[in-house]
């Protein structure tokens, strides 16, 4: 995961409706990491940061049927 992939995923999140604190709380770290991450200041983040953040953007995504 690079830190580009995961703002832009960020962004997606964040424009659905999903708020920073959410965000924090099922990545298991502060708003304010999250926050850099969006914006770049963090480009390498922890693993399960960055898999909790992949794993809401998938649920984002409709499901086949």
């Amino acid at each position: 995961m690079h830190g580009t992939e995961l703002a832009e995923k960020l962004e997606a999140l964040l424009a659905s409706g999903v708020t920073y604190k959410a965000i924090a709380e099922r990545a298991g770290c502060d708003a304010s990491t999250i926050y850099r991450i969006r914006s770049g200041a963090i480009t390498n983040p922890l693993y399960s940061t960055g898999r909790a953040i992949d794993e809401m953007h998938a649920e984002l995504k409709p499901r086949a049927a």
